[in-house]
């Protein structure tokens, strides 16, 4: 497989897809910062800081969908229906992983002792595992 193949092209390896994601997720925070950033500062104000979290989370969990569908595991297109239903399990399942976020951080830091930035670390560490697999197999799957 050429450099560019496993750049672009289409993969079923677990390890390519995961390094396509760890950009993507990148992608994905720095989306969300920037738009979390611009409301809170330039359009909506701080006092409507939940609703900055809100807007800047949808939007870019919709561009993290969309990445992850075209370019990390190459989905056909399918109908408006049935890409709400995977846009759908694809954010209950990122739902799931900021509890097991939470719960993580909130168990290392409280009851272990561990240094919260490290505990967060951790967490998020563990938590793009779980996506990762959760969405390749629930909603990416070649099958599904």
């Amino acid at each position: 497989m050429s450099f560019s193949s496993k750049i672009f092209g289409k993969t079923d390896s677990t390890g390519i897809q995961m390094a396509r994601n760890v950009c993507v997720e990148i992608v994905r925070y720095l989306t969300n910062i920037g738009i979390l950033w611009y409301l809170n500062e330039y359009l909506l104000g701080p006092d409507w800081l939940a609703v900055s979290t809100f807007v800047a989370s949808l939007l870019s969990g919709l561009l993290n969908y969309a990445l992850c569908s075209i370019w990390v595991f190459h989905k056909k297109r399918e109908s408006a229906g049935r890409g709400l239903l995977k846009f759908a399990v694809f954010t209950l399942i990122g739902a799931a992983g900021l509890a097991i976020n939470i719960g993580i951080t909130t168990l290392l830091t409280n009851r272990c002792g561990v240094y919260y930035l490290v505990s967060n670390t951790i967490a998020q560490v563990t938590v793009f595992f779980f996506n990762f697999f959760m969405r390749k197999k629930i909603v990416f799957d070649r099958n599904a």
